[in-house]
């Protein structure tokens, strides 16, 4: 083979190289766009209303909301609530937003303080509600308690939010890492029996985002249960 040969051979081989290199480049730079852009969505709040359908008749469940302090006149800054009635009125508007989805409307009974035990207040902050729910612990005397009761605490622990299993009851922390409306409805999907989602950022079931959407299997779980709730049964 002559230079002249060689040297077109050569010219060849590294077009054929550099067009590969592009293509790949070209290619890693598009699954790049679509892995930021996966991520930007998991973690975005959906600004539109929620689907209602209206074939659903609308289940009502009483709801309680309590504010834990050690006293309701001059409650310590240390262990009790920093949030207030408006606070919570606002919460329950928010999650009543995000239950209209399954036709669950959550009305209030209850808004307002309740005074507990400092043992009470600093087992909670703790994660700890066993001495809660003992009969000296400040459970037994709360102001009408409903279907369903929130409280909300100074600290309770490392978490958002919990539902001791069988209480139909829920705790939230006064600074939660997520909305407050969608900590709580979480919480309280855990109550109508729904388990954490482990693959949707934006269904209201997976832990520690702002995802507010449930599926329609988790809709059919959720009202038999708050039916069952007000027959008695659950």
């Amino acid at each position: 083979m002559d230079s002249s040969s060689t040297h077109r051979s050569m010219t060849r081989r590294k077009t054929r190289t550099a067009g590969r290199w592009l293509s790949a480049t070209a290619a890693f730079i598009a699954l790049t766009a679509v892995a930021c852009g996966s991520a930007s969505a998991a973690n975005s709040t959906p600004d539109e209303a929620f689907a209602v359908r209206d074939d659903r008749p609308e289940i009502v469940l009483d709801i309680s909301l309590y504010l834990l302090v050690d006293d309701e006149a001059a409650p310590s800054a240390s262990i009790s609530s920093h949030r207030d009635v408006d606070d919570l009125r606002r919460v329950l508007d928010g999650m009543n937003e995000i239950w209209s989805q399954a036709g669950i409307k959550l009305k209030a009974r209850f808004i307002g303080p309740a005074v507990m035990p400092d043992r009470t207040l600093q087992g909670i902050a703790r994660g700890d509600t066993s001495a809660f729910f003992t009969a000296d612990g400040g459970h037994a005397a709360l102001r009408e308690p409903s279907l369903i009761n929130g409280f909300y605490a100074r600290q309770i622990g490392a978490v958002n939010g919990f539902a001791p299993p069988g209480a139909r009851s829920f705790f939230v922390t006064d600074n939660p890492s997520v909305h407050d409306r969608r900590v709580s409805s979480h919480e309280v999907g855990h109550i109508l029996g729904l388990h954490h989602a482990l693959e949707d950022p934006d269904r209201l079931m997976f832990s520690g985002t702002n995802g507010m959407t449930l599926t329609e299997d988790e809709i059919t779980v959720v009202r038999h249960a708050a039916a069952g709730i007000l027959n008695g049964v659950r």
